[in-house]
């Protein structure tokens, strides 16, 4: 257990250290840091399984399979800091790897945790936030990347919203943390891409 916790705190200080040269416009040093947060999240939950005697190799498949989208989500990302002049290239594309990474932690969530019609509300409800806020804000995206953007809020919001529902129907430590990791995927996705 000690490694996961070396992890998670080495992990924590690359995520810090990014944010801090991100705000000094020292954007390759902050790629470079973005990069090894991403990698420390694959490394925790390689670990965890080891520990784990890989209890659960659908599950834990299905999250690496997340993670690794994740973490090619960021390389193109972060591309973009250095290279703005094929910005327009890498945010679809980026955001097309998360959005894969999201489907695959969504499978990952669905084979611990039931996701029923009643859920996909939430689903719904992401879509028409999504929709919202780009007619509201007048961005101007084409509609191929409109709908890839407003199916991985739809995502982020079902996960949010089942989380939120378990924790009311069971308030159990694992539900209170999925419901916070949940919360902060939409916030930490929001303010990268705003």
């Amino acid at each position: 257990m000690i490694y996961v916790c070396v992890l998670a705190a080495v992990t924590v200080i690359f995520a810090t250290i990014c944010i801090l040269f991100r705000r000094k416009n020292r954007s390759f040093e902050g790629m470079v840091c973005k990069f090894m947060a991403s990698f420390g999240f694959i490394s925790i939950a390689v670990t965890g399984n080891y520990l784990n005697n890989g209890s659960d190799i659908k599950y834990f498949s299905l999250v690496l399979f997340a993670l690794m989208f994740g973490f090619c989500g960021d390389v193109f990302l972060g591309i973009k800091e250095i290279a703005p002049s094929f910005k327009k290239k890498l945010v679809p594309l980026g955001t097309g790897f998360f959005l894969i990474g999201h489907i695959f932690c969504l499978l990952a969530f669905s084979a611990i945790y039931k996701i029923n019609l009643k859920s996909l509300i939430f689903f719904l409800l992401g879509i028409i936030i999504a929709l919202a806020v780009i007619k509201l804000l007048k961005l101007k995206v084409n509609p191929a990347f409109a709908a890839v953007l407003c199916a991985y809020y739809g995502l982020l919001v079902l996960k949010t919203g089942v989380s939120a529902l378990m924790v009311y129907s069971q308030p159990a430590i694992p539900n209170v943390l999925l419901l916070v990791s949940s919360c902060l995927f939409i916030i930490s996705d929001t303010c990268i891409g705003i």
